[in-house]
């Protein structure tokens, strides 16, 4: 019997037993350390052998201190609150609410003009801007975001959640970082060193930050703004060792990676990843179209999370602002890349407006349908295609946390059906696919096990031959017409 079976075997009435069996064991934990950071947990996070960081339970903890509200800080906990129990509480007096993006006081697209934000950034550099302005005004004495780390033996990750002091220290956390990351350490950190802070996180990371700070008031008195960052999901450091193997530097030999080079003359949706790493005695760098490298595909969920296919909060609801890509016809265009900015603080939009009188920024007042229509596909995915995967979960009697969307399966079409059913397969085939062939040391070994998946996938987007016979008689007779009329 395991440390874990036996837990749960002697302390069933207890908290940390029931994490265990339903998150964890379930495999709905994101890595996000809010359980490991409860006073007296015995839960710790590590990376697990498909490259995901999974909390566990520490074999040295004592099993007489269990007796934790472990369950309130877990983002994908039944017990913990929602996304619109916590944002109503926060935003309900000064914001209007929207269906798909929660609460906003203001909704902008646009980008940074001064200084070279928009150039270091990912798209239109607005979340790092915001954070400076937040830093060097003196509302908070640090930012904990995401920086890139040089990996070691005893710890391969690339990056790790870190507090930035200086406004330098802030831009070289800039970009995004699809990669795991958690988030124990450093609030300790902020336990441990008494001000204020900002923290920038994806929308289950804000979620359990605002959990914690319910149950922790140091926390809830240091941590003054919460930034959210819309995501699409979550990846394993597969999804890295997959870009940098097929620029010839193998697993294990990546020092670095940027996933968000911008090309110029390219649209803003055709970037370049950068690897860093040994290759052959010497330390390379590649760069590489984003689009020639297998894999890079979003839609086919590779080294997803299963914690995300359960996620129903696209725009970080309960975070004060968020930012993220305006993938919008009149923008996308633009190869500096344009930023999506839902504000729910009166401050933050009080500092906005003041960038945008000063010509610190351009912006763009768009409506809130706007910012749901720039991520239609994440929308479609974790509503529709989420009440489908619950309806499926509960059809096999198994545990699942409990959504704001409810479980039906009537409103999809057949068609539609099958492509959840195969972004799930996708997603659980590239973990297993990966590892086999990180062992045996073949990529070719993962692409031939994923290529007959994603055969299948891309099938379901092809239209029958009737119907592509009938959109072509439709267009020949459009242009009959209007030949006629002149």
């Amino acid at each position: 019997m395991n440390v874990t079976e036996q837990i749960i075997k002697k302390h069933r009435d207890l908290e940390v037993p029931k994490l265990l069996a339903t998150v964890i064991e379930g495999n709905y934990c994101i890595g996000c350390g809010a359980c490991a950071l409860i006073n007296g947990s015995p839960l710790k996070v590590k990376l697990n052998e498909y490259g995901q960081l999974q909390a566990c339970v520490d074999p040295s903890a004592d099993c007489s201190s269990l007796n934790t509200s472990v369950l309130a800080v877990c983002p994908f906990s039944s017990e913990s609150l929602n996304e619109d129990q916590i944002s109503q509480e926060l935003f309900d007096q000064d914001c209007e609410y929207h269906d798909k993006i929660g609460y906003h006081l203001a909704t902008y697209a646009g980008y940074v003009c001064e200084d070279n934000y928009r150039d270091r950034g990912s798209s239109g550099g607005i979340g790092t801007w915001i954070v400076s302005n937040l830093l060097s005004q003196g509302l908070v004495d640090a930012v904990i975001h995401v920086h890139q780390r040089s990996p070691s033996a005893t710890d391969s990750r690339l990056f790790h959640y870190q507090l930035s002091t200086t406004i330098e220290q802030v831009r070289h956390g800039a970009k995004s970082r699809y990669y795991p990351v958690e988030m124990s350490e450093v609030m300790q950190l902020v336990r441990e060193r008494p001000g204020n802070y900002a923290i920038v996180g994806i929308p289950c990371f804000i979620k359990a930050v605002r959990l914690l700070m319910r149950q922790d008031p140091v926390l809830a008195e240091r941590i003054q703004f919460c930034v959210g960052l819309i995501c699409g999901h979550l990846k394993s450091m597969r999804f890295a060792e997959m870009f940098a193997w097929q620029c010839g530097i193998e697993p294990g030999n990546l020092l670095a990676i940027d996933f968000r080079k911008k090309l110029p003359n390219a649209e803003a949706n055709c970037y370049g990843v950068e690897v860093t790493g040994w290759q052959d005695g010497q330390i390379v760098t590649h760069v590489s179209p984003v689009r020639d490298l297998y894999g890079h595909d979003w839609g086919l969920g590779f080294f997803k999370y299963k914690a995300c296919d359960y996620c129903d909060d696209v725009v970080a609801e309960t975070a004060d602002v968020v930012v993220g890509d305006a993938w919008l016809p009149q923008y996308i265009k633009d190869s500096q890349g344009t930023n999506i900015i839902v504000v729910r603080h009166p401050f933050i939009r009080d500092l906005i407006e003041k960038g945008v009188r000063t010509g610190q920024l351009h912006l763009d007042c768009i409506s809130a349908d706007q910012v749901a229509q720039s991520q239609t596909s994440g929308f479609h995915h974790r509503r529709e295609g989420l009440a489908y995967r619950l309806y499926l979960t509960d059809r096999r009697n198994e545990w699942r946390p409990w959504k704001r969307v409810q479980p039906q399966a009537k409103h999809l079409m057949p068609n539609l059906k099958k492509r959840q059913l195969m972004r799930i397969a996708l997603a659980a085939e590239s973990h297993v696919a990966f590892k086999d062939a990180v062992d045996a040391r073949e990529f070719s070994l993962f692409k031939r096990r994923l290529d007959p998946l994603v055969q299948q996938y891309r099938k379901l987007y092809q239209q029958p031959l009737w119907r592509r016979a009938v959109g072509r008689v439709k267009k020949l007779v459009k242009h009959l017409l209007s030949v006629n009329m002149l």
